[in-house]
């Protein structure tokens, strides 16, 4: 990731988009997220600092308007209509990362059909492929280290949903494929913590000694 990248980030608003967003601004980036609704939008605007569109609206239009060569990276958490979108405004020698198929509900049926425009990856010479972080645990010591840096200057944001209760868990579960979250959708369980309504939290300033939440 340099400053020569444009970047679009999908599930912006979501705890791994919305890091991989601010992280690729830290690194340098132009970034652009899409989020599934205006209050989803303002918060990566607002909180995580990188532009952001809603999905419901023109992505296309708004993709051409923002990065007119085209998107030089992709990280994807969402898979379907967004990705075939992501993959008509590529740049050249572009890069995709597959991280995610959240549109696809996870089903017993499958992960959704693949993008019918694939032939973009060769017409504009692009790579893409999946995104598992396991292949990066060598990375992870010097990966940590820039993520404390970055909270402890109040640098990397995040959001979590948090729901009371562990009768509340598979409403908590499904809420991630309808949309309902915002950041990290987190239950809570033990000593009181009875059911209860939806508490939301947006770590946006974090402490100097704050462990960070990835």
């Amino acid at each position: 990731m340099t400053e020569d990248d444009v970047v679009l980030v999908t599930a912006a608003a979501g705890s791994v988009g919305s890091l991989a967003g601010q992280i690729a601004t830290l690194r340098g980036a132009r970034v652009i997220g899409t989020a599934g609704s205006a209050s989803k939008v303002d918060w990566v605007r607002d909180v995580a600092g990188f532009d952001c569109v809603d999905y419901h609206d023109d992505v296309g239009k708004a993709l051409g308007a923002f990065a007119s060569d085209g998107v030089t990276a992709v990280f994807d958490n969402v898979g379907g209509p967004l990705l075939e979108t992501a993959l008509d405004h590529l740049a050249l020698h572009a890069r995709i990362a597959l991280c995610g198929s959240v549109s696809s509900g996870y089903t017993a049926s499958g992960y959704g059909r693949g993008p019918a425009n694939y032939m973009q990856l060769a017409f504009r010479r692009a790579r893409m492929e999946g995104f598992i972080f396991l292949d990066h645990v060598a990375d992870f010591p010097a990966a940590f280290g820039d993520l404390a840096g970055w909270v402890g200057a109040g640098r990397l944001r995040w959001a979590e949903d948090v729901v009371d209760g562990l009768d509340a868990a598979p409403a908590a579960l499904q809420g991630l494929f309808d949309g309902t979250n915002l950041g990290k959708r987190l239950v809570r369980v033990g000593a009181g913590a009875g059911p209860g309504p939806l508490r939301r939290t947006s770590r946006d300033v974090p402490h100097q000694d704050a462990v960070p939440r990835v």
